[in-house]
């Protein structure tokens, strides 16, 4: 197998026109290899056939992590190339690893770089697509991991969404420094591509000269194995379309539990993930899954079940993590994310129309009408938002006192929202619940003015 930039060429048949490239440049073999045979081809082509550039993320894990950024930064003003640099910084904690997060970083950088018409192009090579697939069979990943690196995908969400090739995939590391030594090319060695106590150097170095003694065409056979996997999940994507079709509701964070639980449980994980990967959450794993199926589906109706786990996006723009929660109530399955429990003691006055910003938990505001709603309070009249105590009563207009508890139950308010619920006060006295309804004494009469009480919850919190 050999590396040329005639192949490498093939590879970008489809990018249109006019498209920039911005290499990611660690300085290493793969990417200096890449970096330069784009610039080769693109002294041989049409000068607006692509444009191309480069981004340098600049982890500061290594003690020569400036000098390979000055590597960096002198190979690309030798051929005229820009080049990003971007320094990042690895808050480590406790369970996680040094790898994924820097990882987690380097993808949130490049997202953050990209612009319009823009391609990441990454020196990812055969080898290391042996070493995914082979980590990832270790971890007991199903057909979406074990396909491994695709050779193109998406970065980022919405207006920011970014393609991402990988053109070097089919080409072995040995190829390519065969390429770069016949180019006489210089390239930076990293020297914790040799600490095995890293996962994948361990794979690379005590483990894939094993296999190669006995299967040399590993890579190779991997590669097939990975591509059959990635046709196994384009088809199971396509079942989990039409299954979603079946539970999907007008809020594209709830599905139906009862269309859900017509599905065989293998069919309902398959489901799961493809409605948490349409949300861009991370894949809460087999063990939480199994736990959604087996215990949170099949509970009774008036039981409170919830799953949480932790989302790390690795291209998300927002780099820290959020604590996702799945939670039952009646036929709805809700995706949330927890927040911090709110002090139940806390009050805050209020004088409407100005909104007012509740800590943690959005904020209210008024809408101004005629005849129907809070009446319109003399101005500088100051309301006090409380929360649930326990044991309040109310009594809406032109119906009897009730317990609130009853009444938020009967207006089916979700049970995480329930403390959740600002109440206003008028001294002592409930006169509102927004989304609810006003006190008896307190609703606007026919002809006067009004006011709407809205409050915006932060968006799908939930808490524990």
């Amino acid at each position: 197998m050999t590396f040329t930039e005639q192949s490498l060429s093939a590879q970008l048949a489809g990018i249109p026109e006019g498209s920039r490239l911005v290499v990611a440049f660690s300085g290493g073999l793969d990417s200096s290899v890449l970096l330069w045979a784009l610039y080769r081809l693109l002294q041989q082509s049409n000068p607006n056939a692509f444009g191309l550039s480069a981004i340098h993320v600049n982890h500061g894990l290594s003690p020569n992590a400036a000098s390979w950024q000055q590597f960096c930064a002198d190979t690309c003003a030798r051929l005229g190339i820009e080049l990003s640099v971007e320094r990042v910084h690895i808050a480590r904690h406790a369970g996680a690893s040094l790898e994924n997060l820097a990882r987690q970083q380097r993808y949130a950088a490049f997202t953050r770089c990209l612009q319009p018409g823009d391609y990441l192009v990454m020196g990812h090579h055969l080898d290391d697509q042996a070493e995914t697939f082979l980590l990832r069979t270790l971890r007991g990943s199903g057909p979406r991991g074990l396909a491994a690196m695709p050779v193109t995908r998406t970065l980022g969400h919405g207006a920011s969404l970014r393609p991402l090739l990988r053109p070097l995939l089919g080409v072995t590391r040995q190829a390519l420094e065969d390429f770069a030594r016949g180019q006489q090319l210089q390239w930076i060695e990293d020297e914790s591509n040799d600490a095995t106590v890293f996962d994948r150097n361990y794979c690379r170095h005590e483990l894939m000269p094993v296999i190669a003694r006995r299967w040399p065409a590993y890579r190779e056979n991997w590669l097939r194995s990975a591509q059959l996997c990635a046709e196994a999940e384009e088809l199971l994507q396509e079942l989990a379309a039409q299954d979603y079709a079946l539970t999907a509701t007008e809020d594209e964070t709830v599905i139906a539990v009862d269309a859900l639980n017509q599905l065989s449980p293998a069919r309902q994980r398959n489901l799961l993930r493809y409605w948490l990967q349409r949300l861009r959450v991370a894949d809460p794993g087999w063990n939480a899954l199994q736990q959604i199926v087996t215990e949170l589906l099949p509970a009774a109706v008036d039981a409170q079940p919830e799953v949480s786990w932790e989302d790390r996006c690795e291209d998300r723009r927002e780099s820290s993590a959020v604590r996702r929660v799945l939670r039952r109530y009646r036929d709805r399955l809700y995706l949330l994310h927890a927040a911090p429990p709110l002090p139940s003691q806390e009050c805050y006055d209020w004088s409407p129309p100005a909104p007012l910003a509740l800590p943690y938990n959005g904020g209210l505001s008024v809408s101004p009408g005629c005849g129907s709603g809070l009446r319109q309070l003399q101005q500088g009249t100051v309301l006090q938002i409380r929360y649930r105590q326990g044991g309040e009563s109310f009594r809406l207009a032109g119906r009897r006192t009730r317990p609130l508890k009853k009444i938020l139950q009967d207006a089916a308010v979700a049970p995480w929202l329930r403390e959740r619920l600002p109440l206003l006060y008028a001294g002592d006295e409930l006169v509102c619940i927004p989304g609810i309804g006003v006190c008896e004494g307190w609703q606007a009469q026919e002809g006067e003015p009004s006011w709407e009480v809205i409050w915006a919850p932060d968006s799908n919190v939930s808490f524990s």
